[in-house]
């Protein structure tokens, strides 16, 4: 069949790939079209980068029987936004999490090679973010660098307004295939419960996000020459650091529309997060329509004892350009807020969290992950 195999055909294998897919499962048929094919010889497999579904000719070529399955894969990495939820996390990580979570659902339908298949069983029903949690980061597992070169691997979009437009098409996409296929009864549940990852993406607990920037940080091994490596004499080796400071931006809202009640139960929970021994510092910033009442804390006690001012407008933009400028080697900002803003600032080089505080629960901020109160 692939005798005086020419690049065009490779498309014509591809199309009959997205076919027979659609064929399989109407949930399918509603958001393959969402993605554009195109061939590349920049990997060597297939891939996707959020938006497009590249392959390599080559490998279509002398892959046949696994073609649907890597390309099920790549439109349900698409699909999931995964590329777009991995935040703050480590990519090779978080790509190794996506596919344990995503090709068991794959493999139920379509082959893919053999070597993809035997961690199947491992995290039954888990979403990405879980999986994360539970898997050892390793260097190198999965195929090459960031794993994007694997068949189903993904890569970061070029583009960051295009891939903003593309999350929004997707999740358009995948909200429209699941209400049909609610509707007509033929809604998998296996399918069902990855679609309800974007959902649960949005609702986990800040606390957590805390403590993932903490053990990222953490997981950074410093060394230092104050602790000898006991273990190596000749030569000798700088120990590990255990007395690193792992310092954490927190944003108090103190706007005019920030009640003294909400802005109590801010200070009440990061006090808890403090008593939890995630982080090891915080500096406290009050904003208004400017950065006042900055403290650092490095205990429970600090955030009860702290008196923040405010009461003004609403306006973090300069707030924003004090972190950028002073605090850029923190390990994240977490801000408490009810939202009520058009003035979001510069986007910070470490994670950044918006909790919600307020009562509009539709509103988000425009660049890191907003997340309930």
């Amino acid at each position: 069949m692939w005798n005086n195999f020419k690049q065009s055909d490779a498309m014509k294998r591809m199309l009959i790939a997205r076919e027979r897919i659609a064929r399989r499962n109407p949930f399918f048929a509603s958001i393959l079209f969402n993605a554009r094919l195109e061939e590349s010889d920049r990997k060597g497999s297939i891939w996707t980068n959020g938006m497009r579904v590249f392959f390599n000719p080559d490998y279509v070529k002398k892959h046949d029987a696994y073609i649907e399955g890597d390309l099920l894969e790549c439109v349900m990495h698409a699909a999931l936004q995964h590329i777009g939820r991995r935040k703050y996390r480590d990519k090779e990580r978080w790509n190794e999490a996506a596919d344990l979570s995503v090709r068991p659902l794959v493999h139920q339908y379509f082959p893919q090679h053999s070597d993809l298949h035997k961690a199947d069983g491992l995290f039954p029903n888990k979403a990405a973010e879980e999986i994360y949690e539970l898997i050892e980061q390793k260097k190198g597992k999965g195929g090459g660098g960031d794993g994007s070169d694997q068949p189903g691997g993904m890569e970061e979009p070029d583009n960051a307004d295009d891939a903003e437009q593309s999350s929004k098409d997707w999740a358009r996409a995948v909200q429209n295939a699941t209400d049909k296929a609610k509707k007509a009864g033929n809604m998998p549940a296996n399918i069902l419960r990855l679609v309800e990852e974007l959902q649960d993406d949005e609702k986990l607990d800040w606390r957590d996000i805390i403590r993932d920037m903490s053990r990222d940080a953490k997981s950074r091994e410093s060394r230092s020459w104050a602790r000898m490596n006991r273990r190596r004499q000749e030569p000798p080796m700088p120990g590990y650091a255990d007395d690193n400071i792992y310092n954490l931006i927190i944003c108090f809202d103190v706007s005019g529309s920030v009640s003294d009640e909400m802005l109590k139960s801010m200070k009440t929970e990061v006090a808890a997060v403090l008593d939890q021994n995630l982080i090891n510092q915080a500096t406290l910033i009050a904003v208004d329509t400017e950065p006042k009442s900055i403290s650092v804390v490095t205990n429970a006690q600090g955030v009860i004892d702290w008196k923040p001012e405010g009461g003004g407008g609403t306006d973090f933009r300069s707030a924003l350009e004090l972190i950028n400028a002073e605090f850029a080697q923190s390990i994240g900002l977490v801000f408490l807020t009810d939202l009520e803003t058009g003035s979001f600032g510069r986007e910070t080089p470490f994670p950044t969290v918006w909790v919600n505080f307020g009562g509009n629960k539709s509103l988000k901020a425009p660049w890191g992950r907003t997340v309930e109160y």
